[in-house]
């Protein structure tokens, strides 16, 4: 899901839920690793204090409210990461298993100084050090795949069939 933001932006973000708008501030990617754990409700886990408790109020007395939080966190994980919210979730979940932590630990990215842009970028380059093409394309293919429920939003424009056979000239070459 590209977007205008850099990679390195640390700009806030903003969000609607029930027709209130709200500024979620910057927040390094640790933070989002640590949120990360629930993403439908990242937004409110990213808020300011006082942020937060309007949104539980908003979410507990506004019906359709939970929906839109769930709409804009996802959104906002998206457009803060540079891709989609679900690459982006995978990819901050990975970076939590041993051997990718040690490893980002290891050659010096440091979770607390790195936007969520940047430290995607870091998993993803340690994920596909050392692969070949076919390698690559097959982590890229998996990655690239929407959870259960959201099959739709993985549209590029490109028939189930042209795609098949893109994925399977690809994977032929390799």
């Amino acid at each position: 899901m590209p977007n205008d933001l850099s990679p390195f932006s640390r700009e806030p973000l903003s969000i609607t839920v029930a027709g209130t708008r709200f500024t979620v501030p910057y927040r390094p990617a640790a933070v989002w690793v640590d949120a990360i754990d629930n993403p439908r409700s990242l937004a409110a886990r990213l808020a300011g204090p006082g942020d937060r408790e309007i949104l539980a109020d908003l979410v507990i007395d506004v019906p359709g409210a939970r929906a839109e939080l769930e709409r804009e966190s996802l959104r906002i994980l998206g457009e803060a990461a540079g891709r989609s919210w679900w690459e982006a979730g995978r990819l901050l979940n990975t970076s939590v298993q041993p051997e990718v932590l040690g490893r980002l630990v290891l050659s010096g990215v440091d979770a607390w100084t790195r936007s969520v842009g940047e430290w995607c970028a870091a998993v993803y380059a340690l994920c596909v050090k050392g692969q070949d093409e076919k390698g690559r394309i097959r982590f890229d293919f998996t990655l690239s795949v929407p959870p259960p429920g959201y099959e739709d939003a993985w549209d590029d424009g490109t028939s189930d069939q042209e795609s098949t056979a893109a994925f399977l000239a690809s994977v032929k070459r390799g």
